[in-house]
């Protein structure tokens, strides 16, 4: 009764939040695609989800339907891989590197999972952070990049694994905790923590502040740990993922603010060389940390 492409289907449109953007990931029309869920509802004698919402809000029916796709099609992309490792040049290691110094919040958990399934592939990542990764991926220096800018499209393939907010922090008692949402004038004057990453690449810089004066001072910091505990003593403000965010915010330990009235959502990217994006070992990979952060 429900067939794996149903499970993609759900899986997309949770991805993608609208149904324009599924029918598109799906290479199917709008009208195919309102067809094959209005079919499977009947099927179910159910509504998967609500019409007219953005993004698309499931009913508690479709939330256990996206369960059982995120339990199943990872399992069917592994048996995929599996069936397709012999026809394949033998990979024995993934060297990896990273854009984003959050990410190892969850990308170990990841890593472990992946290592799982592939006992025999080392997950090299031993070179870590770094601010400007694309040129070593096309040096074959690397094979994988975790990062939210596009570089270089024509010869590097960016397979979307998430997108998330980026948020400011503050310390409970500043003056702007109490603020529904900041704007780039509220910033003109403060202190803004960070990771060290070139001011240009910095996302509260190019995509909130911009070109806004901003007449402050940039610090910044090697741990996220330190960051936190910076920002709680009201040495400054920060803006860090929303993953990130959430912990310290429920110790009470910061306020976290959104960036600008709709808040600053950044994507999040699994960049690899064009002809390696069909390499299941490849694929395995970014399914993984799909999963990962879908928990």
């Amino acid at each position: 009764m429900i067939d794996i492409k149903h499970l993609k289907t759900i899986a997309t449109l949770k991805e993608t939040g609208s149904l324009v953007n599924t029918a598109r990931e799906l290479f199917l029309t709008q009208s195919a695609l309102s067809h094959q869920i209005k079919d499977l509802e009947n099927k179910l004698d159910c509504q998967l989800f609500e019409r007219k919402t953005q993004p698309v809000r499931f009913t508690p029916q479709g939330m256990l339907l996206l369960e059982l796709a995120n339990d199943v099609l990872p399992k069917v992309e592994a048996t995929k891989c599996r069936l397709k490792e012999s026809l394949n040049q033998p990979i024995s290691q993934l060297r990896l590197s990273v854009e984003c110094h959050a990410c190892f919040h969850w990308l170990l958990p990841t890593i472990k999972e992946f290592n799982n399934f592939w006992p025999d592939i080392k997950v090299d990542y031993e070179r870590g952070f770094s601010y400007d990764a694309i040129p070593e991926l096309l040096s074959d220096e690397l094979d994988l990049v975790l990062t939210s800018d596009i570089r270089e499209p024509e010869q590097v393939e960016y397979a979307h694994i998430f997108d998330f907010k980026l948020k400011l922090i503050v310390a409970p008692d500043h003056e702007l905790a109490k603020k529904a949402y900041v704007t780039a004038l509220d910033l003109k004057d403060e202190t803004i923590i960070s990771y060290p990453i070139p001011k240009e690449r910095q996302d509260i810089f190019k995509h909130f502040i911009q070109n806004a004066r901003f007449d402050g001072t940039l610090k910044t910091v090697d741990q996220g740990l330190l960051i936190f505990q910076l920002v709680s003593a009201g040495m400054g403000v920060a803006a860090l993922p929303d993953w990130l965010v959430t912990p310290y915010e429920s110790q009470g330990l910061i306020k976290s603010i959104p960036l600008g009235a709709l808040g600053l959502s950044r994507p999040m990217y699994l960049a690899m060389k064009k002809n390696m994006k069909d390499n299941p070992v490849y694929r395995h990979f970014l399914n993984t940390c799909k999963q990962s952060v879908a928990r």
